[in-house]
């Protein structure tokens, strides 16, 4: 046998090896994390190096027979914050926005910040959680909207719910310590639109989803047939997130190969370096965690989590390891997506 075709088919042979090995181990993994929640359908996506995989399973839904694939679409809650950051990164790389400019500059003039306010949050406090805003978590503002509507409680927030929260807001709770924030990347998302002139679903479009050809990822997918079932953790159907301006927190839906383009970006795209550097900067560390712009910052990789009513994703990279993965369920079960995700992640290293 030629000895270039017997190296070659060696050469299939290991990889093919390789990949059975991989399937088995994340099989394994799957089944006994799936053991509590048999309900759960996952995708997986996983890249090391150049190669890429994707490992699907259960149904879309409780109620159908169509499986679960790499191009089936899921609400991706706050990893839309990753989006929202490297748009801001982007334009602090071009030198058009400072990392430590203050908001103030970049409101309407008719909006007045109470003095314990002025001069005090930096365009980068509203993506690292540490600005003291309201938070439209766990404050009386979010209590209000969930009175209003407890299956879509932020689509009454438009631009002059933003504001109206900002004028109202006399003190910063929490200044420079870390308390999450919704509010605050709402906040960014309107302060970019108005600064670029640009709506902000379309600058997300225009500078990230095109050049990256992630056609599947838009803020919208009543129009999208292979979608993801929502639950929340105890099964119970969901009604899809309408976020109004609170999109920039958490809007976006998206899929496992829209994704992993998303993540190899980071990765390898040279288009996207200078804003990589920014973002990958430190801007708040204390005992427990580490962020950079919209990511929190492990050992060795980058990820960020995105949870809402009824779905719950994490999506991961490593420049070290040359690792990226997302992991993605159609439940809403941010411990189940961590386990998996950590120990997946822990077998390709």
């Amino acid at each position: 046998m030629n000895k270039n075709l017997l190296l070659l088919l060696f050469s299939f042979f290991a990889i093919f090896c390789s990949g059975q090995r991989n399937r088995s181990a994340i099989d394994k993994i799957v089944e006994e994390e799936l053991k509590a929640f048999p309900e759960v359908g996952l995708v997986i996506g996983i890249s090391k190096g150049s190669k890429t995989e994707y490992y699907a399973y259960g149904t879309r839904s409780k109620e159908s027979k169509a499986k679960m694939d790499s191009l089936t679409v899921f609400e991706i809650g706050s990893a839309t914050k990753t989006f929202t950051s490297l748009l801001l990164a982007q334009e602090i790389a071009k030198g058009n926005m400072g990392a430590f400019d203050f908001i103030d500059s970049y409101l309407p003039s008719t909006i007045m910040l109470n003095c314990e306010v002025r001069k005090k949050v930096l365009l980068t406090d509203l993506a690292t959680h540490q600005s003291g805003l309201p938070n439209l978590s766990g404050d009386t503002y979010f209590s209000d909207l969930i009175q209003q509507d407890p299956s879509n409680p932020f689509r009454f927030v438009d631009e002059n719910y933003l504001f109206k929260v900002l004028k109202e807001t006399d003190s910063l709770s929490g200044y420079r310590q870390y308390q999450y924030n919704n509010y605050a990347f709402s906040l960014l998302g309107n302060i970019l639109e108005r600064k670029l002139k640009i709506p902000y679903e379309s600058l997300i479009e225009k500078q990230i989803l095109k050049p990256l050809k992630m056609n599947s990822t838009s803020f919208n997918t009543l129009k999208t047939q292979n979608r993801a079932g929502l639950y929340n953790q105890q099964g119970v159907p969901q009604q899809p997130m309408v976020l109004n301006k609170v999109n920039p927190a958490g809007g976006l839906t998206s899929n496992a190969v829209d994704l992993m383009r998303y993540i190899k970006a980071y990765l390898f795209n040279k288009d996207f370096a200078a804003a990589r550097t920014v973002t990958e900067k430190t801007y708040y560390e204390d005992s427990k965690r580490k962020l950079g712009l919209g990511w929190e910052m492990g050992s060795d990789f980058l990820e960020k989590d995105g949870d809402t009513f009824g779905n719950s994703s994490l999506i991961r990279y490593s420049v070290k390891n040359q690792i990226g993965m997302v992991v993605l369920s159609n439940h809403q079960n941010g411990r189940l997506v961590k386990n998996l995700m950590n120990r997946i992640y822990q077998q390709f290293k």
